[in-house]
């Protein structure tokens, strides 16, 4: 079996990588196979193992490109505010459009039970992956607590990630269940997920600043 230069390894990395996002994208995993990912790039289906254990190993670093990218989406908002109100619900907006416009996150999380794509990945090593990710937020958020004099200030750092899941990421995962509502309820009208996200984010970010 021909030995790959560095250069080599790192190109055909980059293309499985890629490759792999745009067909399960597509298609979704469970219809993308290995072969699908190997044919476009130009080799083996075999080889395919030299640079990743699994499909769920090629996922996982999809997984991680898009919480970095989201982290750095965050730092840019937050570097344009001194404001902690306005740099909460910043940090707020940007984590609902994560959930809402990513479309990796789209396809793991919110349209399919993301155990699909990672069952050959280990719980640990998933949440490994995560709060790693999830950890580069740490500073971000403390700069917003260190510079409010509202509750925000006593609310550590996990637990307010997990308000954002459970509030406003919660909302996201449920976003097509308010549309269906919006066609067949006539109490629901077009819009209402809209108006409950705004008045939601707004809420949490001014109950978190008020100043006591």
């Amino acid at each position: 079996m021909r030995a790959f230069s560095d250069e080599e390894r790192d190109r055909i990395r980059e293309q499985l990588i890629q490759t792999g996002r745009e067909l399960v994208l597509t298609y979704g995993p469970q219809k993308t196979t290995v072969k699908d990912i190997t044919d476009p790039v130009g080799i083996a289906k075999p080889t395919f193992y030299r640079f990743f254990d699994a499909k769920a190993d090629l996922y996982l670093v999809i997984l991680q490109q898009e919480l970095e990218e989201f982290v750095e989406h965050v730092r840019s908002e937050l570097a344009e505010t001194d404001d902690p109100r306005l740099g909460l619900e910043r940090l707020f907006w940007c984590y609902a459009e994560f959930a809402e416009e990513n479309l990796f996150i789209q396809q793991t999380v919110i349209q399919n039970d993301h155990q699909e794509f990672f069952r050959d990945v280990s719980t640990r090593t998933l949440e490994d992956v995560q709060q790693e990710e999830m950890a580069a937020l740490v500073p971000l958020i403390e700069d917003l607590r260190t510079r409010s004099n509202g509750p925000l200030s006593n609310v550590d750092v996990s637990t307010l990630l997990g308000l954002m899941g459970g509030s406003i990421g919660l909302l996201a995962v449920h976003r097509a269940d308010f549309e269906e509502y919006e066609e067949a309820l006539t109490e629901y009208d077009e819009g209402t997920y809209n108006r409950l996200q705004e008045v939601l984010i707004s809420s949490l970010a001014r109950g978190l600043t008020v100043e006591e």
